[in-house]
């Protein structure tokens, strides 16, 4: 006996409960989501930020920068990235701190296409989610970075400071045009 395909393949199954299971699983999802922030941290030096996720766009190890003469010393150069290049900044030197000396540099790169923009972390990211309880106060943020902070957040005794991609671009883009 031949059975139809979409009988066959739903053939043993009770397609309303599973439909019910599944819209009660997304709510749940949707509920704890509401409750938690999501962000990827990364460390430059004692400095511990967070970026949204799709702020980010690659992680990479530190491919040939190319230096561009007459540019700031954060200003690292360009970076030829899958065909395009992108420009790589040194956010440790730009916020007035120093990097790590144990930690394995990698690049971050923000946004997407023809807006991507390279930052030197140390280390790895990692994920971190936080509720609205563990909010903390972001004054205490290096004075040049201080605009491009959105919040902060205590994490693990650790304090993380939520940069605003967007802002922080825009000011790399504005320091270089001076």
């Amino acid at each position: 006996m031949t059975l139809a395909p979409t009988l066959a393949l739903t053939r043993g199954f009770t397609l309303a409960a599973n439909a019910a299971n599944a819209a009660n699983a997304v709510h749940a999802a949707r509920s704890t989501e509401a409750t938690h922030e999501a962000r990827q941290g990364f460390r430059i030096g004692e400095l511990s930020l967070m970026v949204r996720y799709e702020d980010g766009s690659e992680l990479t190890e530190m491919p040939a920068v190319f230096r561009l003469p007459n540019t700031p010393g954060w200003f690292m150069g360009v970076a030829n990235l899958h065909g395009l290049l992108v420009p790589v900044f040194d956010l440790a030197a730009f916020a007035g701190v120093d990097h790590s000396r144990d930690a394995r540099r990698m690049l971050l790169v923000l946004s997407h296409g023809a807006d991507a923009a390279g930052i030197v972390i140390d280390g790895l990211p990692r994920r971190l989610r936080w509720s609205e309880e563990q909010q903390a106060d972001a004054a205490t943020a290096p004075a040049r970075l201080a605009s491009h902070v959105r919040g902060a957040a205590l994490i693990d005794n650790t304090l993380w400071f939520d940069i605003d991609r967007a802002s922080l671009l825009d000011a790399f883009e504005h320091a270089l045009g001076n």
